[in-house]
């Protein structure tokens, strides 16, 4: 974008955020009071090691997410700098996670963030704009994306139609460098009342950080690309990751993926999916499953909204069971984008393997929006997603 237009689009989000701001202080809480309403910025002081955080609404455990993501927030080192690409940043929770963010900046973390361009009404939003400024060559920032989708309702800033990323980056946090959360989850009330989601920590990698941050300084560029698409892959405990930056003209990494693992006939190889949205554009990977099924493997999978077209193809197939988790009241919908596979055949299968992050199985997180997958085969890892399958299956109907 020429400097010119950022300069009067910056103009512009300040005028009406200061605006939208103005009527925000209502949010305000005296001390003592954030306790029960603040989850964010009261988040539990942890370790910060590897692994993954889950949202369990059911169990009543619907903010788990918002802890770990918070946890990560609260420990920044002082002269540190934390990136966020993030979709929504609205309601109390969205308020609780700007304040969060904000104090983390008083105390002298540098904050850099990119936001879905229409989302600077919301007060949350429009309080992070107002405190932390648009302008670039500071070291604290807010970037709202602005190329404005055909649709009119959200914009972009590499792709076609939204920034639909949720991924965090910390130089230093607890004591670690180069921390990496990939998470499917927005900062929104209903993300954290009834909506089951992840979030997967990775510490102390820098190949797979600045791989991340580059991708983070692509959103701010905003250089329409339909065929963005890359990888950065990196060695880690258990074996290697692979984040995977959307979005793509022709490749589709899960089937891809998909393809290079074999199934043992003995219905040990098993594939487990929790997904958000599958429409049937991503038919390809609905027929890879069931090829997979024909050849032995067992497959589960736990959905939201899918299309007629694809439920009837996998439902139709024996080895294939699929459970709904689409209700806006308890046990909840599903809000994960994931992918498991445990004992698979295959030179490059491994052990194990989690892809999970903000990218649903529809056409528009696979050519349209700004999205992240990472990809792992850390066993410990896998087990965690294994475990939160198991939950949300038992749940499902």
């Amino acid at each position: 974008m020429p400097k010119t237009t950022q300069k009067t689009l910056a103009a512009v989000l300040m005028a009406g955020v200061l605006a939208v701001s103005a009527g925000t202080s209502a949010h305000a809480q005296a001390p003592g009071a954030l306790n029960e309403a603040a989850p964010c910025l009261n988040a539990p002081t942890t370790p910060v090691t590897t692994g993954a955080a889950f949202n369990n609404p059911a169990a009543g455990r619907a903010t788990g997410v918002v802890e770990q993501i918070c946890n990560l927030v609260n420990q920044a080192a002082p002269g540190s700098k934390i990136q966020i690409a993030n979709f929504v940043i609205s309601g109390t929770a969205g308020m609780d996670f700007a304040d969060t963010l904000l104090a983390a900046h008083s105390r002298g973390v540098d904050v850099q963030i990119v936001i879905d361009g229409w989302q600077i009404d919301k007060p949350a939003a429009a309080k992070l704009i107002n405190e932390l400024g648009v302008d670039e060559t500071a070291s604290s920032w807010v970037h709202v994306c602005s190329n404005k989708s055909p649709e009119g309702n959200t914009s972009s800033c590499i792709g076609t139609k939204g920034q639909h990323n949720k991924f965090y980056l910390f130089s230093e946090t607890g004591g670690e460098q180069d921390v990496v959360v990939q998470s499917s989850a927005n900062f929104t009330d209903v993300n954290s009342k009834t909506y089951w989601n992840n979030a997967l920590t990775i510490t102390d990698n820098h190949k797979l950080y600045e791989g991340y941050a580059g991708y983070f300084d692509d959103l701010v560029a905003e250089i329409q690309q339909p065929d963005y698409y890359r990888t950065v892959t990196a060695g880690m405990r258990g074996g290697k990751v692979t984040a995977h930056f959307f979005p793509s003209a022709t490749v589709d990494p899960i089937v891809e993926r998909l393809s290079q693992l074999g199934c043992k006939n003995t219905g040990n190889t098993e594939i487990r999916i929790g997904m958000s949205e599958w429409d049937d554009t991503r038919g390809g990977i609905a027929d890879r499953l069931v090829e997979m099924a024909q050849a032995g493997c067992t497959v589960q999978i736990v959905h939201g909204p899918m299309d007629d077209s694809i439920l009837q193809r996998l439902s139709a197939q024996p080895g294939i069971d699929l459970r709904e988790l689409d209700s806006s009241t308890l046990p909840g919908r599903i809000h994960s984008k994931y992918l498991i596979v445990e004992d698979a055949t295959g030179t490059n299968s491994g052990r194990n393997l989690v892809m999970t992050g903000s990218h649903n199985y529809n056409a528009t997180s696979l050519h349209r929006n700004d999205e992240a997958i990472v990809e792992t085969s850390d066993r410990d890892v896998y087990l965690q997603y294994r475990d939160n399958f198991e939950q949300m299956w038992s749940v499902a109907q």
